[in-house]
């Protein structure tokens, strides 16, 4: 959060970091708070039962208000300074979309992660070079286009319904490699078998869907 408040000022003049506390036992929400009341740009949204990492990002991006909202996560593989490479190349577009240049990840995230993009390039016919990267800067016009209420999944197949909402209602995309960096903060939850069944479970349901049949 500190990172934030140093380094997006470059970018802008006027700017809000939102913290989402999905339901953590730590003090998460007490450090974000105690940040929060220190700093008016700050703002916290505290979520009392967990609402998985898709009911998360949703949060984050329907409170943002400025022009632009960008989102990352909080297990610091990702460094704030490369948001450069975003707003370089947000010219002519509405959405730029990180890729991992080289993922700093285990071999099975990484293998899973391949057959995941996979999947989705085929039942979807076209997908994203890393559809989950937690890297993205959004015009905020996009989400009154398309409403954010259009996408069903909360769990981790939330970042790639989104995305093929966006694709399919013309919303223009470039995608831009970024830096991984290895994870120094958290814990990773997405290689949690409930996490996967659930993801294909939503992926199943959108598919169902854009055919017209019942999900």
């Amino acid at each position: 959060m500190r990172d934030a408040l140093t380094v997006l000022p470059r970018f802008a003049d006027d700017i809000e970091v939102t913290v989402i506390d999905d339901g953590s036992t730590d003090r998460t929400g007490k450090i974000a708070d105690d940040l929060s009341k220190a700093d008016p740009r700050v703002h916290v949204v505290h979520h009392g039962a967990r609402r998985g990492y898709g009911g998360a990002v949703r949060s984050g991006l329907l409170s943002g208000t400025k022009e632009f909202i960008f989102f990352t996560d909080g297990d610091r593989q990702f460094d704030i300074a490369d948001l450069g490479r975003l707003t370089a190349a947000i010219d002519g577009v509405d959405v730029v979309l990180g890729y991992r240049l080289k993922r700093r990840d285990p071999p099975r995230t990484r293998f899973v992660a391949w057959v995941y993009n996979r999947v989705i390039r085929v039942m979807f016919f076209g997908g994203f070079r890393d559809v989950d990267c937690a890297f993205k800067l959004f015009r905020r016009e996009v989400f009154e286009r398309v409403p954010l209420g259009s996408v069903r999944s909360n769990g981790a197949f939330f970042s790639a319904e989104m995305l093929i909402t966006l694709r399919r209602a013309g919303i223009r995309m470039r995608e831009v490699g970024v830096p991984h960096y290895p994870r120094s903060a958290g814990k990773a939850k997405g290689q949690q078998p409930k996490v996967i069944l659930r993801a294909i479970r939503d992926l199943l349901r959108l598919r169902l869907r854009l055919w017209g049949l019942p999900a």
